[in-house]
């Protein structure tokens, strides 16, 4: 398909261009019709190209391999996570090492490693509502993961050192100096998120308050740090005065300097985004060309889409892009409805309106993939965004504090890292003030994709009737909300179907009906239920080893939890079972054997391990 795109488009470019001169103005749009064709074809190219990077083609057998490690390990509770490059397969994989194999000593990004394992495939753990992960590790790029025991692997020695490595591992150095700064583990956390965007040492409670608060984005790598990294360097750089003989230097030093805090950040697609903007404008400030924000983000777009056409699907890139378009479209226009002549006032004003209709562009998208909303935006990010400014300006006095003092072997950098601290304090205070607040997280609002379609409708019509003062914008709202609402209503109708429900949980029991609730804390040695003529036997324990009966008693669902030595050839002469559900608590060789079991007795078997959670519907 994509042959047929090129060739189409070829076609249309070099017809608009060997036409008859009387011709050509009638022509024009030959042209870019055939550029566009020739792009969509490249589009296919590059998509064909991603999804065979994510597809899994390994075997289904423990094999050896040769791996590269692109980036820093991710903390679980018993292992490491490395992002592992396989050069022989052209594929990316995630490594679970161990965590006594690795002790205190970590693979660095560049690292090659032998190991000897099964790569299996992403799965879902199949629950309702579960988090798709894996669409997600897809989209990420990755085809498989492995568990790797501390005899499975190895590492080589050789180390390679393309750029994209050692950015990685100046971003290291640059943790590894956080750390010699003193700075207690919530302070060394909350600095790598704000400046280097690494949110791995970052607690939940930590997580969940810039959640609460709708600031969560300044713990992100986006626009805002790469715009202070900007006025950053070209205050170091001012010292080149517009109009001297090297100035066509000072936009080539900027491009750089930004492209290396963007590979330092782990090319995060914010921070791309804004890198390529600011790209843009540096090279038409060379160049002497006119320049618009708009075509700056369009390009950007464009370039990211093109090198890989799954950021389409990340979240990072879709709140990032339309709070970005939401601002230059609308923030000058939202500013201008309220003439301020104090400055001060003006100021606030500006941001208020800034954060205003950057919320509106990314709340429709945020209630579909969290179903959450910050109440006290606004308020929680005029304070901490200025907070956030500083803290990063401190840090950069921080950094040449320290190499200067090393330098000259006095100590010069105590006064500005007490300060660096306070502010860390009073960012993190803000954020507690914000969350206690009655109402500060409005849960439970997920909206479905036609719901999303409707929000955004409603959206663009109304701000189509205000700034334009169209009639046909008020109408396509009202509509949009008439039909926003019919949804909401037939929703809210449709009764939820009485559901018993084994969720996939490894290693432990979760079990949901009504208001009864089985779990790891609570199991009794076995639990009967009769609901609406379908009889439920939970069982946790081997209650009837001994046992005979002289009539076998029918069980609907008999779901085995806990205990290894449970046996289907035992149970079968005492419950004439219909259905056996097998829970997450149980190993996996007991699982295994009694799948076997179930079927030389030719009894259904679910097992929730293998084939996600059971519903029972009633």
């Amino acid at each position: 398909m994509s042959i047929a795109f090129f060739l189409t488009g070829t076609m249309a470019m070099l017809s608009s261009y060997f036409a008859p001169e009387r011709l050509q103005y009638r022509l024009r749009w030959l042209f870019g019709a055939g550029a566009f064709a020739f792009i969509i074809g490249i589009g296919i190219v590059s998509t064909a190209m991603r999804q065979e990077k994510s597809a899994f083609i390994f075997a289904n057998e423990a094999k050896a391999y040769i791996g590269i490690v692109e980036d820093i390990p991710q903390e679980k509770p018993k292992t490491q996570a490395y992002k592992v490059y396989l050069p022989d397969y052209d594929k990316q994989v995630v490594c679970y090492v161990q965590r006594d194999s690795v002790g205190n000593k970590y693979l660095q990004p560049g690292d090659e490693l032998f190991f000897y394992g099964k790569i299996q495939p992403f799965r879902n753990m199949g629950n309702p509502d579960d988090f798709d992960y894996e669409r997600y590790m897809y989209n990420q790029g990755f085809a498989g993961s492995v568990y790797l025991p501390r005899e499975a692997w190895q590492a080589s020695g050789e180390v390679f050192s393309s750029p994209e490595y050692l950015a990685l591992r100046c971003r290291t150095y640059i943790m590894d100096f956080y750390k010699s700064l003193g700075l207690n583990h919530m302070e060394y956390s909350i600095l790598c998120g704000l400046t280097l965007g690494y949110k791995d040492e970052l607690t939940d409670d930590i997580k969940q308050g810039f959640r609460t608060t709708g600031t969560v984005h300044v713990l992100s790598t986006s626009g805002l740090h790469v715009m202070i990294i900007y006025l950053m360097i070209s205050f170091l750089l001012g010292f080149i005065r517009k109009g001297a003989r090297y100035y066509a230097l000072r936009p080539i030093l900027i491009i750089l300097l930004l492209w290396c805090y963007a590979f330092v950040t782990g090319l995060s697609p914010s921070v791309v985004r804004a890198s390529i903007m600011l790209t843009v404008f540096c090279v038409s400030e060379v160049a002497r060309r006119r320049n618009t924000s708009l075509n700056a983000l369009y390009t950007a777009a464009f370039f990211i889409l093109l090198y890989n056409p799954f950021s389409l699907f990340n979240i990072g890139f879709q709140l990032s892009f339309m709070s970005v378009l939401s601002i230059l479209h609308l923030q000058p226009k939202a500013s201008r409805i309220f003439y301020i002549e104090n400055k001060y006032l003006n100021e606030l004003w500006q941001m208020f309106t800034l954060s205003l209709v950057a919320q509106l562009a990314t709340f429709p998208i945020c209630l579909y993939y969290f179903g959450t909303f910050p109440t006290y935006f606004f308020a929680a990010n005029l304070v901490i965004v200025p907070l956030v400014s500083l803290i990063i300006y401190t840090m950069g006095v921080v950094v040449a504090a320290k190499v200067f003092s090393l330098l000259i072997g006095i100590s010069l950098y105590s006064l500005p890292l007490s300060v660096l601290q306070g502010l860390v304090w009073a960012m993190t205070g803000v954020i507690s003030f914000f969350e206690s607040l009655p109402f500060a997280l409005i849960s439970d609002a997920k909206v479905s994709s036609l719901q999303l379609v409707l929000i955004f409708i409603l959206i663009l019509s109304f701000l189509l009737f205000f700034l334009k003062k169209n009639s046909k914008g008020l109408i396509a709202g009202l509509t949009a909300a008439l039909f926003l609402l019919a949804t909401g209503i037939y929703d809210n109708l449709q009764e939820d179907p009485n559901q018993l429900i084994v969720f996939n949980r490894p290693g432990k029991t979760e079990i949901l009906y009504d208001e009864i609730s089985i779990n790891s804390e609570n199991i009794k040695p076995y639990q009967y239920l009769d609901v609406e003529g379908e009889t439920i036997l939970v069982l946790s324990e081997n209650l009837f080893q001994n046992q005979v009966a002289d009539e076998k008693l029918a069980i609907s669902h008999l779901i085995l939890i806990n205990d290894k030595a449970h046996s289907l050839y035992h149970l079968s002469q005492l419950f004439s079972v219909r259905n056996v559900i097998l829970d997450g608590s149980l190993p996996s060789y007991v699982r295994h054997r009694l799948s076997k079991e179930c079927k030389k007795l030719n009894i259904p078997c679910h097992d929730v391990a293998e084939n996600g959670a059971y519903t029972l519907n009633f």
